[in-house]
Order: structure tokens, then C-alpha cells, then sequence
């Protein structure tokens, strides 16, 4: 059985849902897991190379996992981290807006807000916001405190609120 929840218009399968194949995960998940990656790294190409690094990674221990969809955001998450790692991002002046293509045109200008914020912050308000989860969760897969977690997120909002207030 799946369960699955509204999250701005699309489908997000939530992460208690039991896949009996890799095949039936990489179906549901694909997609969101991609959005999650594209809205982390602001550049949809490596978004796409990340998550499939991410499955590449799980199909080797999928039947060994209890909670593969679990084990595939934290391999995306983390491989966006050694992304954000390798390229040295400085994130002096903000990167051009993410061309993702959405359901509705509101979540393009999220998008684009999200783009010009830190990469811990926008990991935060993404992780929080989009991927509905609790606090405790976000701070083991940013590898940081929850305290931290809640100061990343008011700043971020507060990010958020002067970029759409000014607009920046």
C-alpha cells in the first residue's frame, strides 16, 4: 500500500511506504527525488546525475534495507552536499534563477528564491518545507544540531521574506 500525500499539487510518497522492488522505487521516486536534488544544488543536470548516482548506490543493498526511500533521500541529500563540496560554491553573489519544470507557475518563483539562499539554509527550508519532515530528521541528514536546524530555518525564512519583500 502506498501512501501518499498533496505537497503543492504534486504527489510526494511519503516515507514509510514499503517498495517491493527497485523497479517500483525508481518509478516513484524518480521525479520528486530529482525536484529534491534540483532545489538543493540550483542546477538541474547535476540534480538528475545525483539521483542516479543515489539509486545506483541502492540497488546494491535494496534488498538489504528497511527503509529504502529513506536510505535514497539521505544518499541524495548527502550527494548534494559533496556536490555543493567539490565545486567550492561561494555563494557571494546569488546563481542564476533553476529552470524546473513545475505544475504551477508559483512554485517557479520558489524555486528561484530558493536558488539565491545558502546551501544549508535552502537544504533546511527544502527538507523542511517540501519534504514535510521533522526537525530531528533534518539535523541528522545536515549533520548538525536541531537547534541549529531552527536557527537555519528562521534565517532562511527571513531570507525568504526580505528577497519577496524587496524584490530582489
Amino acid at each position: 500500500m502506498v501512501e501518499t500525500r498533496r505537497a503543492r499539487g504534486s504527489e510526494v510518497a511519503a516515507t514509510t511506504t514499503s517498495f517491493q522492488s527497485l523497479d517500483e522505487l525508481f518509478r516513484a521516486r524518480w521525479t520528486p527525488s530529482v525536484r529534491l536534488a534540483a532545489a538543493l544544488t540550483s542546477d538541474r543536470d547535476a540534480a538528475e546525475e545525483i539521483v542516479q548516482d543515489a539509486f545506483l548506490a541502492l540497488s546494491k543493498r535494496f534488498a538489504t534495507l528497511d527503509n529504502p526511500a529513506g536510505y535514497l533521500r539521505t544518499a541524495v541529500v548527502n550527494r548534494c552536499h559533496d556536490h555543493h563540496r567539490r565545486l567550492g560554491v561561494r555563494r557571494k553573489s546569488p546563481p542564476p534563477p533553476v529552470e524546473i519544470a513545475q505544475e504551477a507557475p508559483e512554485l517557479d518563483e520558489l524555486w528561484s528564491v530558493l536558488a539565491r539562499l545558502p546551501e544549508r539554509r535552502r537544504a533546511a527550508l527544502v527538507l523542511r518545507y517540501y519534504e514535510d519532515l521533522p526537525i530531528d530528521e533534518i539535523a541528522r541528514l545536515l549533520g548538525c544540531r536541531p537547534g541549529t536546524v531552527s536557527s537555519l530555518l528562521h534565517r532562511g525564512l527571513d531570507d525568504v521574506k526580505g528577497i519577496v519583500g524587496h524584490g530582489r
